[in-house]
């Protein structure tokens, strides 16, 4: 939040500066992110601008695990900006990095099994006929 800042008081452009910021965002693996820019961007006319990539979520209990949210205000020449940034960190087992604790929806598909050929019965047991008991 804080480089989107000194990129929009350094004077470029709202959109490269965004993207620049989610590019570096990504690299440095997060899981995905969001860029909200609002106010008077260009034009006397105030409008916002949303930026996301990969993948984000908004709600329940895991937002308040996975997502990092930061709000920052830019005085410029025309006036004031608005900056929001949302950044979904990766699962980390470790803790260091990330979230220990896993998204409830994530599934994990095991390896099948072995089969174990079924045997052709021999003629002995096809003789017998019924139960084994019944002797």
């Amino acid at each position: 939040c804080e480089s989107l800042r000194y990129k929009l008081l350094g004077g470029l452009a709202a959109r490269r500066a965004c993207y620049g910021v989610i590019r570096f965002i990504m690299e440095n693996g997060a899981k995905g992110v969001e860029v909200i820019i609002s106010g008077k961007l260009r034009a006397q006319r105030a409008k916002a601008m949303k930026f996301k990539d990969g993948y984000l979520i908004s709600t329940g209990e895991p937002k308040k695990h996975y997502i990092a949210e930061a709000v920052r205000h830019v005085c410029m020449r025309q006036g004031m900006l608005g900056i929001k940034v949302k950044i979904m960190l990766a699962h980390d087992p470790e803790g260091i990095m990330g979230p220990k604790m896993p998204l409830p929806d994530n599934v994990i598909i095991h390896e099948p099994k072995e089969d174990v050929p079924v045997m052709q019965p021999s003629a002995e047991d096809q003789q017998q006929g019924g139960y084994q008991g019944d002797q």
